[in-house]
């Protein structure tokens, strides 16, 4: 290392003195605080630093990131660290200006009263957060609305507040939040018909006036719903050339115009889905095998988010509670649904099975119980209202909401929708005192593979998103394809370039309970039948769980358990018949559904459930931990329920709060989702700054005591509202073949502040 930084300080030694060096661009990095060390003791002089305590940000001209390059220390080059994607409009605001499309004026340009009084600002960092910057920004005059990446936030406030704003040294850039950010470009150019919109209100605003002016432009606002603490929402039908004045109105956060494409999306399946397979052929025994596991969902409501069930069925009647509320389905009943909720919850009581022996109706959790909804119920208007389907689950005792459905057909990016069920699984009962968690499955769209063929919302970041792989063949004879991806399942990624799918299960030919008769059932295909196996398997591992630990897993758990140790497809077919690589893609997500991998495991497991809070950027958790059969690999993986994005829609990123797996074994160091084309993680890999799961994945040998850490990259967002303060995550870590290092068992070292 001393080679290195006499190197260093030879090649920083032959920049001319600062006084005869022309102004040049500079580039921004993070570096670790040894690395920093040795570089200033070298003679690095960044242009600015912040100290985040785990890391360093800095700014550096170009000739001493080319001299910091040949003194071989490590950093993380931040490419375009500053660039904002808005309203279709790509840009750094600071060299390229405000960019808006034709016929949008500037809002400072405005003559209006409206541009002089408060309205939406955006404000962007020099870097990662700092909850003191936030204060600071606040005691300015400034009401935080939404984070948007990289390093910006949408605020409420006026040009008085907006120009104290500007003031701080921590202050990049400031300007109006534009009304062309407002509308997604896909909605300027429509015809002059009225169209179903949804209108996002910020409730720091007058939001009578806003509702007024809405009116005044021909529409009829329904009632307004409260999303959380910062937004509201109000559905309405407004002439379609009147959406960019409804884009202009003070308050007015978004504008979407709703879609109107949306939809609906046996016991062989169980096998598959449990990985309980001999040569790729499922075998009968799904109830034989969960008696011995001693599970079978007792104790666990799943809420069927679908168009209705017939609840007499033989293999359902006994699984079907009362339901209370205005979407409860009542006498309402499809084949749909009746299908969904017996690969949930199918008890198997007719005991009818078909030519190989399978019982058509078992579900994945035949002692589990349903609450019957049903999608349309909750629409208002043209919108349905995903916040009030997840609160009467919540209400009706549901630990599970199974979806089968979406409002969009098409992807719409990180939308309203979205925005709806993210905030629903960290809190999906906002009367009710404190968090009330609901796990949320989705099937993706039937999108019929190629780029980025969701719908809605299939992109939101703390859900489950699940994609179809094939089964049986029309005859009811078995697959042995039972790897590739179906023809008619979906392909992400997000529009903001997550990865989406989380995961896939069997959906092609899925027998099950059919609503034509008590005794009757019927094969049907889709991404539909596929996320029912994940909620039926959910709730076996809420039973386990609660076995284990005496309490519920949280939503974000259930993720890291079920996508560790997901069935590789690498070498399988995807959706247009090209060959699979290793996880983690936008494909097939983390793998297939491995139920047997989570409640049968045959390592050693360590469970870490949102017992710690990172509250600042620049934190860290940390344990010591062994490897429990070096014969088997050590997969960990890291998911966390993160703070809302900014639910407008378009390719806007939509991640807040930032955190990353780090594991360090054998002198190496792996960070999450860093892997190599053997499916292994690579040494030395760079961070993920996008995905709110990150996986590290090691071989056989690669590790014996090794270290884990969480590392708060970003904290810019209350992550865990009804708590603390507005800037925190927690998270949950599981790690399969672990167990407590060495003599002292679990290690924890204390959070490392600024």
């Amino acid at each position: 290392m001393g080679r290195v930084l006499l190197l260093l300080a030879i090649l920083l030694l032959t920049l001319p003195p600062a006084a005869a060096r022309e102004p040049a661009p500079t580039v921004f990095v993070r570096m670790s605080p040894d690395h920093l060390r040795q570089a200033r003791e070298a003679g690095l002089e960044p242009v600015r630093l912040v100290d985040y305590g785990s890391f360093a940000w800095l700014e550096l001209a170009e000739g001493d990131l080319i001299r910091l390059q040949a003194g071989g220390l490590p950093y993380e080059l931040q490419h375009d660290a500053y660039r904002l994607d808005l309203g279709g409009q790509s840009f750094d605001p600071v060299p390229d200006g405000v960019r808006l499309p034709a016929g949008w004026q500037p809002a400072a340009e405005r003559d209006d009263a409206a541009a002089a009084g408060h309205d939406l600002q955006l404000v962007q960092l020099i870097g990662p957060t700092r909850a003191e910057w936030l204060a600071a920004l606040e005691a300015a005059g400034l009401e935080f609305v939404r984070y948007v990446h990289p390093y910006s936030y949408i605020a409420w406030g006026d040009a008085a507040a907006l120009e104290r704003a500007a003031g701080h040294d921590f202050v990049r850039w400031t300007g109006p939040f534009e009304p062309a950010w407002r509308l997604d470009p896909r909605w300027r150019t429509l015809g002059a018909e009225p169209v179903p919109v949804n209108v996002l209100l910020v409730r720091a605003a007058d939001v009578e006036e806003a509702v007024n002016r809405l009116e005044s432009l021909g529409g009829d606002p329904g009632a307004r719903v409260a999303l959380d603490r910062a937004l509201s929402h109000v559905s309405l039908r407004l002439p379609a050339p009147a959406l960019q004045a409804a884009a202009r109105i003070p308050g007015v956060y978004s504008v979407q115009v709703a879609p109107t494409n949306g939809g609906l999306r046996g016991e062989m399946s169980n096998q598959v889905s449990a990985n309980n397979l001999n040569s790729n052929f499922a075998f009968p025994g799904y109830q034989e095998w969960l008696a011995d596991l001693g599970l079978n969902g007792t104790g666990v409501v799943i809420a069927n988010v679908d168009a209705g069930i017939r609840g007499t069925h033989q293999d359902l009647a006994g699984r079907m509670l009362p339901c209370s509320g205005s979407t409860c389905g009542g006498a309402l009943m499809s084949d749909h649904g009746t299908h969904t909720a017996g690969i949930m919850a199918a008890d198997g009581s007719s005991g009818i099975a078909d030519s190989g022996g399978f019982l058509r109706g078992l579900g994945m959790a035949p002692g589990a119980r349903l609450i019957e909804q049903v999608y349309t119920l909750a629409y208002q208007g043209d919108s349905p209202d995903m916040g009030l389907l997840m609160a009467e689950s919540y209400r009706n005792g549901a630990a599970i909401s199974g979806n089968s459905w979406g409002p969009s057909g098409t992807p719409e990016g990180y939308d309203f929708y979205a925005m709806q069920v993210d905030v629903g699984v960290r809190d999906a009962d906002p009367v009710a005192p404190g968090n009330q968690p609901l796990t949320y499955v989705l099937s993706i769209m039937n999108g019929g593979g190629g780029i980025s063929t969701q719908g809605s919302p299939d992109e939101a970041k703390n859900i489950l998103t699940i994609g179809s792989t094939y089964l049986q063949r029309i005859d009811g004879s078995q697959s042995l394809n039972i790897d590739d991806l179906s023809e008619n399942t979906a392909h992400g990624p997000a529009l903001d370039g997550r990865k989406i799918p989380h995961m896939v299960a069997p959906g092609v030919l899925v027998d099950s309970t059919s609503s034509s008769g008590d005794d009757q059932f019927v094969l049907k295909s889709g991404t539909s039948m596929a996320s029912p196996h994940v909620s039926g398997a959910a709730a076996l591992f809420v039973q386990y769980y609660r076995a284990l630990r005496g309490t519920d897993p949280s939503p974000a758990l259930i993720k890291a358990a079920f996508l560790a140790v997901a069935h590789d497809l690498a070498g399988h077919l995807d959706a247009d018949k090209n060959v699979l690589g290793h996880p983690f893609d936008s494909k097939q997500g983390w793998g297939r559904l491995d139920a047997a991998a989570v409640l049968d495991p045959a390592v050693p497991v360590r469970y870490y459930d949102q017992l710690s809070v990172l509250d600042d950027t620049g934190q860290v958790w940390q344990r010591v931990l062994r490897v429990g059969d070096s014969s088997r690999p050590l997969r960990l993986m890291l998911a966390w329920t993160d703070a809302p994005g900014h639910g407008k829609g378009g390719t806007t990123p939509a991640w807040n709060n930032d955190l990353d797996l780090v594991v360090e074994a054998n002198g190496q160091t792996y960070r999450g989702n860093a892997f190599g084309s053997d499916g292994w993680s690579l040494p030395g890999g760079g961070r993920d700054w996008m995905n709110n799961t990150e996986g590290v994945f090691l071989p056989p040998g690669a590790a014996t005591t090794f270290t884990v850490r969480v590392a708060a990259s970003n904290i810019t967002s209350d992550g865990v509202p009804n708590r603390g303060d507005d800037t925190d995550q927690d998270f949950a870590l599981v790690c399969y073949n672990c167990l407590p290092g060495g003599s002292e068992g679990l290690l924890y070292l204390p959070l490392i502040r600024n």
